[in-house]
């Protein structure tokens, strides 16, 4: 059924859902009492001035023809809580009950039919103020499936659908009956336990649910065995809905930091981390408005010839108040919040800018660039943004050299291979960043179009006083010659270290030793002046 539309975008699709089987005349009215969503069939009905018909001038349409047509209505919500009047016209036997179908499915999940997030905050409310008159608590469990994404990316759509329902049945099968179950969006969902008597029964119903979600589940024929991650919090007789769900999504988050599939309760600890992470994300939502970020460039140092081949761009914040701010900080909050990847593109485009401009000032320097990709931007056209920043600042793609970290490839992998193969095609060469701390650096390069490794800076450290060191950076370039993959030792700090990677034949280098990030303009000044080590 096509459905017409007008003003308030925010309501437009949660409601056109709801709408897509309506056979008869239903119309949403916002605040003001002016249609903001109706049916074709209201077009139909009612004419085509549908738009202009506030509820006055409805419900005088149908004392026209009170013979004909019937006028109910009812208040609602939104899934996502904005409030709305519905107004269902019906002819002589029309449906009775649409109003009562309507306001079920805007407050229930499509898929799982469970409370959606505005029933839910709903059924918090009441339960607080039943538990503020009992004396007793109310626990909020909020559950993340580990790895959902790769059922749906492995199994399809289909089979992670089933998933969601089978899940959904499991979590209300194994709760009390005044208790709630619903779906939050995606992957999460959140459960209500009135009368829990303390923390420690709150974490014991929890574990109890994720333990209720590891028995193996039958999908297409076969047993898939999932895993979640749950965060609980524990309402004082002052919290609030918001408060519940933020501090229960605070703790499942610190759960999955944790290494997933097990419960965590939230304290004042977390608390504290919670809200500093809330004052970050303000703080780098203003800083990308205000452009506080900047490009700081490390030299990357050809071993055989003894100069600079390279450099690594690696931001950095300069908050007004706080002063210099580094990526550690930082990032894993942008990362987090989605940040990363406005910020991701700023930092290439300043990159290959600066690039370009070195092209001019120091022609005989081939200079690369270096830059870092988070997982984020490699599921946000990324290839596109790429070869966009080429394009604008001429750039050769195979000057540009995008960094990956194992954790990066291990996140996503079916993501990621698809992502770098469509960045090789462009020109651009990858590199892993961080090699050998991952759990499978080794069939990360036979799956993965490679072309640089980065050996982390633990296994250089050692290098000259520590054997075990010197054999894993043997056996890492050993393995990268018969790969014909270019090597980088990152954290190079000493001569020793130096003189080591010279020996072993390593081709490229980085570290405090040859130079720390510096700004553009004396990244310049060290290779016109010819720097050698």
């Amino acid at each position: 059924m096509a459905i017409s539309h007008r003003g308030l975008t925010a309501v437009r699709e949660p409601l056109g859902g709801c709408l897509e089987d309506v056979p008869v005349a239903v119309l949403a009215l916002d605040e003001s009492g002016a249609p903001v969503l109706w049916s074709r069939e209201a077009e139909e009905l009612l004419g085509p001035d549908v738009a202009r018909l506030d509820l006055h001038a409805l419900e005088g349409r149908v004392t026209q023809e009170p013979w004909r047509l019937t006028l109910r209505t009812a208040p609602g919500r939104t899934p996502d809580g904005t409030p709305v009047q519905w107004v269902v016209v019906t002819e002589a036997g029309g449906d009775r009950n649409l109003l009562e179908v309507l306001s079920h499915q805007a407050l229930h999940d499509h898929l799982t039919g469970l409370p959606n997030r505005a029933l839910l905050e709903d059924r918090i409310s009441q339960a607080l103020a039943r538990a503020a008159r009992s004396g007793t608590c109310v626990a909020i469990a909020f559950l993340d499936l580990d790895h959902f994404k790769l059922i749906n990316d492995t199994q399809g759509h289909a089979d992670g659908d089933a998933l969601l329902r089978s899940v959904a049945e499991r979590l209300s099968s194994a709760v009390r009956s005044g208790d709630t179950v619903a779906r939050f969006g995606g992957d999460e969902f959140v459960v209500v336990c009135e009368e829990v008597a303390n923390t420690e029964e709150a974490t014991q119903v929890a574990d109890r649910l994720r333990k209720v979600i590891e028995q193996p589940i039958s999908l297409g024929g076969e047993d898939v065995y999932v895993s979640a991650s749950l965060g609980v919090a524990v309402g004082s007789p002052t919290s609030t809905p918001e408060e519940l769900l933020r501090d229960a999504d605070a703790a499942m988050y610190h759960a999955k930091v944790e290494g997933r599939a097990r419960t965590e309760l939230f304290d004042q600890e977390m608390r504290t981390r919670a809200e500093a992470r809330r004052h970050t994300e303000k703080a780098l939502r203003r800083a990308l408005e205000e452009d506080e970020f900047f490009v700081a460039y490390q030299p990357i140092v050809s071993l055989e010839a003894g100069w600079v081949e390279g450099v690594e761009a690696l931001v950095r914040w300069e908050d007004p108040e706080r002063g210099l701010i580094l990526p550690d900080d930082f990032v894993a909050v942008a990362e987090e919040t989605g940040l990363i990847v406005p910020l991701g593109v700023r930092v290439l485009d300043e990159a290959c800018r600066q690039l370009a401009l070195w092209r001019t000032e120091v022609p005989h320097v081939p200079l690369s660039m270096s830059v870092n990709v988070s997982v984020r931007q490699l599921r946000s056209r990324f290839t596109e943004s790429v070869a966009g920043v080429l394009a604008r600042h001429s750039v050769e793609p195979h000057s540009v050299v995008l960094e990956i970290t194992e954790g990066v490839l291990m996140s996503d992998p079916i993501r990621c291979l698809l992502a770098l193969e469509e960045l090789k095609e462009l020109g651009v060469r990858i590199a892993i960043d961080d090699f050998g701390v991952g759990c499978s650096s080794l069939d990360h390069l036979k799956r993965f179009p490679i072309d640089i490794i980065k050996i982390d800076r633990a296994f250089i450290s050692g290098l000259g006083t520590d054997p075990h060191d010197s054999a894993i950076v043997t056996a890492i370039l050993g393995i990268a010659r018969a790969l014909k993959v270019t090597v980088v030792a990152e954290g190079v700090e000493t001569s020793q270290q130096l003189y080591a990677l010279r020996h072993l034949a390593c081709q490229h280098a980085q570290g405090y030793h040859f130079a720390r990030p510096m700004r553009a303009d004396e990244l310049a000044q060290l290779v016109k002046g010819g720097a050698r080590w």
